[in-house]
């Protein structure tokens, strides 16, 4: 039996062997079809983004010309306001830094030149009447004049490229490449003819190097062995990234000797998308369009080895990563019974003691699965179950602490009345001060055990509420005289009671006991004496209309350890309220004789009531039931 399972895994081992080797096999030849793709999207995605560029190059320059042309036209700008013109032509120059120079000159010979010479802001002027001489100014940010030198230079605009090519052209023309006079750079100047037949013409000059580096940048997002050339005219090369390094007051054409790889791939017919040079094969993607009288050609050489490259690579980590998952698909099946059968006996000595947790074997359909929740269900029945009797067995324990406690508080109570019910009949017949006060403290001390009893029978539910209809505002009012009773001369009692009833249902004894509790409270709130204000309002909620009584004091409050406390049962405070109120009644006692005999039994038996309501109040408190 071994040794056929062994032999199944070795079989499931080779199917999968053989499937990924197919699969990677025809992976590498659509991933070669689908790579060359890609490649060709992305060479259209960059063209149309250099197209772009270009445009957004030269788009803004043609609008400032027609700019200019309206304002000279109109006698708003003026070339011989050499200032107001500097101003004006430098904000234009700021914000496209591409713009080096600009040109004005007109059909007398007259000039004017303001050029960026690597921030250094420089200014021409040539006057058809100063023969053989120009004026050089060195300009401020702002386009003042700061400094002026003559020189001898036969300049003459009239003689220059993008002055005659605009002269009898009725828009802008784009001027074929050549070397700038100021900066000796390779560029092309775009120019126009200022109102018709005026010989006025304007030239703005672009540096090809800058859209050398735009090209540069856009073949980072290709492959860094990719070339790209910008041509100009068919024959023109004005931006590259080749190998050959551009030189300053130097613009090239296609050739063979410097540019043979372009040369070739222009020279092999109109459709070819492939060439071999020097024993490499080259992808070839040729863009076209035009831009007013020039014809711009994008041309874009991508080596064959880019792709396949790329996709060995690939390869090989698809080889290793599918061996790789042999390996793992072998301790798959080695593992798939045995790992989730040591995990379940595992967890066999847990049942009763804790819920037995097998989901990720539970989802299994095969036997594993169905002994995996066979054995969740009855890890969960049996704790549902040694859990229901657990409960029943605490309700059991509270329901028999809660019958003893309300017993010993019952027959507590009965104590405290007698001891009570003799206290106020000694009370008329005694004439010492003394004992007359005594029995007063006797009889106060029993009104608040009874009390304290009440809040017992409360918790244990024994407790009778004698529940019906009365007035919120008229039980307040009948309260006022105790309520300022109870209060210190010191504190202003001030009472906003609506007038208009409101009906509440409610126990009258238990209502005036949760008053004069607030009452009490904020009293110990205000040593200094202040302000305790009773208010009754109605308020809404949900559709229903709710009666409302506040208590508020102007005290100190509560410190932030009695805040904590607040919410707390109260059974070991009742408890400690037992204790002192006896020891109060042992102390008259024994302090009046003719009381001592008679209440002796009581207080030992009080006693002994007090240490079992104790005993109770803890077992609750602590969670013994």
């Amino acid at each position: 039996m071994a040794k056929f399972i062994l032999s199944i895994k070795w079989l499931f081992v080779m199917v999968i062997f053989v499937l990924v080797t197919g699969i990677l096999t025809s992976n590498y030849i659509f991933s070669y079809h689908f790579y060359k793709k890609f490649f060709d999207h992305h060479i259209d995605t960059v063209s149309a983004l250099f197209q772009k560029g270009t445009e957004n190059i030269t788009k803004p320059v043609e609008v400032f010309l027609y700019n200019v042309e309206a304002l000279v036209c109109c006698r708003v700008l003026d070339f011989n306001e050499v200032e107001k013109t500097n101003r004006f032509l430098m904000d234009f120059m700021k914000k496209y830094p591409y713009v080096t120079s600009i040109n004005y000159g007109d059909g007398n010979g007259n000039g004017y030149l303001i050029l960026n010479d690597r921030g250094r802001w420089l200014n021409r002027i040539k006057k058809a009447g100063d023969i053989e001489h120009v004026v050089w100014n060195t300009l401020s940010n702002d386009g003042k004049i700061i400094k002026k030198i003559r020189v001898k230079d036969n300049y003459d605009p009239r003689k220059t490229v993008w002055y005659n090519q605009a002269l009898h052209s009725k828009d802008i023309q784009w001027s074929k490449e050549y070397i700038f006079r100021t900066t000796k750079d390779p560029g092309v100047t775009a120019s126009l003819e200022l109102c018709r037949n005026s010989k006025e013409i304007i030239g703005i000059d672009i540096m090809i190097k800058d859209l050398s580096v735009f090209l540069s940048k856009l073949k980072e997002t290709l492959h860094p062995e990719t070339k790209l050339y910008l041509l100009s005219n068919g024959d023109h090369i004005i931006a590259y990234t080749d190998e050959i390094p551009t030189e300053q007051s130097k613009i090239y054409t296609l050739d063979e000797k410097n540019f043979p790889l372009l040369f070739k791939a222009l020279n092999s017919g109109v459709n070819a998308s492939n060439i071999t040079f020097n024993n490499q094969k080259w992808f070839v993607n040729i863009k076209k369009w035009e831009n007013k009288n020039r014809q711009y050609s994008l041309v874009v050489l991508i080596p064959h080895v880019a792709i396949t490259k790329s996709l060995r690579l690939h390869l090989f980590y698809q080889s290793f990563f599918s061996l790789l998952l042999t390996f793992f698909v072998f301790l798959y099946i080695s593992r798939r019974y045995i790992e989730p059968l040591i995990d379940i006996s595992k967890q066999m000595p847990e049942i009763g003691f804790k819920k037995i947790h097998l989901e990720k074997h539970a989802q299994r359909t095969d036997e594993i699965g169905y002994l995996s929740r066979a054995i969740s269900d009855v890890s969960v029945q049996i704790l549902k179950a040694k859990e229901i009797e657990r409960k029943i067995q605490e309700s059991n324990h509270f329901e028999s602490v809660r019958r003893s406690l309300g017993e010993a508080v019952h027959r507590f109570k009965d104590i405290i009345n007698v001891i009570q019910g003799f206290a106020t009949l000694a009370q008329p017949k005694v004439s010492n001060e003394f004992a007359k006060n005594a029995l007063d403290q006797i009889i106060n001390a029993s009104k608040r055990a009874i009390y304290l009893t009440k809040e017992i029978l409360n918790v244990t539910g024994e407790r009778k509420y004698e529940m019906k209809i009365t007035d919120l505002n008229s039980i307040i009012l009948s309260m006022k005289t105790k309520i300022e009773v109870s209060t210190e001369d010191s504190i202003k009692i001030v009472y906003e009671i609506l007038d208009t009833p409101l009906p509440v249902k409610l126990d009258i004894e238990a209502f005036d006991e949760v008053l004069m509790n607030l009452i009490l409270n904020a009293k110990d709130a205000m040593p200094e004496g202040g302000t305790l204000t009773i208010k009754t309002k109605i308020a809404s909620f949900l559709d229903k209309q709710f009666a409302v009584l506040s208590v508020s004091d102007t005290g100190v409050g509560m410190d932030e350890e009695t805040i904590k406390k607040i919410f707390e049962p109260f059974f070991p405070s009742l408890s400690i309220h037992f204790y002192n109120l006896l020891k109060i009644l042992d102390f008259v006692s024994k302090n009046c004789k003719f009381l001592y005999n008679r209440l002796d039994n009581y207080l030992i038996f009080s006693g002994f009531l007090y240490f079992e309501v104790f005993l109770l109040c803890y077992m609750l408190w602590h969670g013994y039931f």
